[in-house]
């Protein structure tokens, strides 16, 4: 990592400080980085949710159930009932989680 020799003191009142430490918290980031990354005028993003993680993984669950039924019902020119109830459960407890959560 490089060096950084500059030490900038800089002296907040109260509010401002509470409101320095909430951006910190929601950014995920150091305070030294969220305000280097302001300093460089970059975009600063909340840091995603905890069940942000476990949705992605069902959708990405769900997307290969989809190619593989695809790739069955290409090959065979049919899809098992089993599959597409599966599919079909998958859909709902994803849909049923994005609105739980958002």
């Amino acid at each position: 990592m490089r060096r950084r020799g500059h030490v900038i003191p800089l002296r907040l009142n109260e509010r401002e400080y509470r409101y320095l430490c909430e951006q910190v918290e929601m950014s995920g980031l150091p305070r030294e980085e969220y305000l280097r990354t302001l300093i460089a005028g970059k975009a600063i993003h909340a840091r995603p949710c905890t069940h942000h993680a476990d949705l992605l993984r069902k959708v990405a669950g769900l997307c290969n159930n989809a190619n593989q039924l695809a790739h069955r019902a290409n090959s065979t020119g049919t899809a098992g009932q089993g599959s597409v109830d599966e599919m079909t459960r998958l859909t709902q407890e994803v849909w049923r989680e994005v609105k739980e959560n958002w």
